[in-house]
């Protein structure tokens, strides 16, 4: 498994994000909406691309391992990450859109901070405790 491309995918998707809190930060939310809307959705698509790039190759050899505290471990992390996914598609659902974030702004500044907060952790979680499990 190559460690270092999903640490690149991490860096591609966080950088989305910071672009997207930035203008949250700045109160440019209504400035840059379109720039905003296509940032969420092919930062959607990065995670796509990295869920599946774990999937493949990060959690078999650990739900295969014969030391069953890492089948466990692994095993918490897919339950987790499905909640982080559900809760970025919901979040992605309900604010793609120019119309649904100006229709919803504070809501929709709320709702980034809360998502990407969670995102953040997971990530940070992934680098500090699960990577390194696997070299």
């Amino acid at each position: 498994m190559d460690i270092a491309n999903l640490k690149r995918q991490h860096s591609e998707i966080m950088n989305q994000a910071k672009y997207i809190l930035d203008n949250i930060e700045n109160a440019s939310v209504q400035q840059n909406i379109q720039e905003i809307v296509q940032t969420m959705n092919a930062m959607a698509g990065k995670l796509r691309i990295h869920l599946m790039n774990e999937d493949e190759y990060l959690y078999p050899p650990l739900l295969n391992h014969p030391d069953e505290s890492l089948q466990a471990f692994a095993k918490t992390y897919i339950s987790e990450m499905m909640e982080v996914t559900k809760a970025y598609s919901d979040y992605k659902s309900k604010y793609n859109t120019a119309s649904k974030i100006e229709n919803n702004l504070e809501g929709f500044i709320q709702e980034t901070k809360q998502v990407f907060a969670v995102l953040a952790n997971r990530v940070e979680r992934e680098e500090n405790e699960l990577y390194p499990l696997l070299g």
